[in-house]
């Protein structure tokens, strides 16, 4: 950041050649200003401040034209919008979804420790899962959850930077169990789950997954059952 200085302020009350006596509103703008010459180079700070002096009706330039304080604030900011929306998107905001009771067939203890996870023999639901995934990711021990058709291996997302697990006929309840470890990870960079079953729901909680965890780099849904908020994500 430049180490130019601002014009300095004259205390109101007291006057020095054309400078005008200064109100709280004047000292306001002048901080703000500052904060806004503050995002710029050094070369476009040094401009911008040897442009300006204070004058009677406001600020004038060097040539004599005059300025309005307010418009030029107002143009600072728009230069700043203009870079914000060259950003990336935003992801939309997520709806809270209900989040119900474990299966009878499970406790909170089977979730919590060991290295398996049986579910061949026990319906899930999503809401189900989102109330199982915050316990199943505390165990730091599980390796595999064992579903009727196929098996989901955790500790791949652990240690693998990469996994292509597309065609696997996983369903939101899989990607609800997956986000809730995409959270944590810091080896997973790519993840293809193409060409599966999920809906929103595993979808919402995909993004919210990538959302807070950077080391995501790429996430692909492509041919997944998602519609509505699901498919804007």
């Amino acid at each position: 950041m430049s180490k130019r200085k601002l014009p300095e302020l004259v205390p109101e009350g007291k006057a020095a050649g054309k400078q005008r006596l200064l109100t709280e509103e004047d000292v306001a703008n002048e901080m703000l200003l500052g904060e806004m010459l503050g995002g710029l180079s050094e070369g476009e700070q040094e401009l911008a401040v040897d442009a300006v002096v204070q004058d009677v009706n406001g600020v004038e330039s060097v040539n004599g034209d005059y300025l309005d304080a307010d418009i030029m604030l107002a143009g600072l900011a728009d230069e700043q919008g203009a870079e914000e929306a060259n950003l990336p998107p935003r992801l939309p905001d997520l709806p809270d979804l209900p989040i119900g009771e474990l299966p009878a067939e499970l406790d909170e203890a089977a979730l919590i420790s060991g290295q398996e996870l049986d579910l061949s023999n026990i319906s899930v639901t999503a809401a189900q899962a989102r109330k199982m995934a915050p316990l199943i990711g505390s165990n730091s021990e599980l390796n595999v959850i064992k579903f009727p058709q196929h098996e989901l291996m955790i500790s791949e997302i652990r240690e693998e930077d990469e996994l292509e697990w597309d065609s696997e006929e996983y369903t939101d309840v899989e990607a609800i169990f997956i986000a809730e470890f995409l959270k944590h990870t810091t080896a997973l960079k790519r993840l293809d789950l193409a060409r599966n079953q999920i809906g929103d729901d595993g979808a919402m909680a995909l993004a919210a997954a990538v959302g807070v965890n950077p080391t995501i780099e790429y996430l692909n849904l492509e041919s997944n059952n998602l519609s509505g908020t699901g498919a804007c994500i």
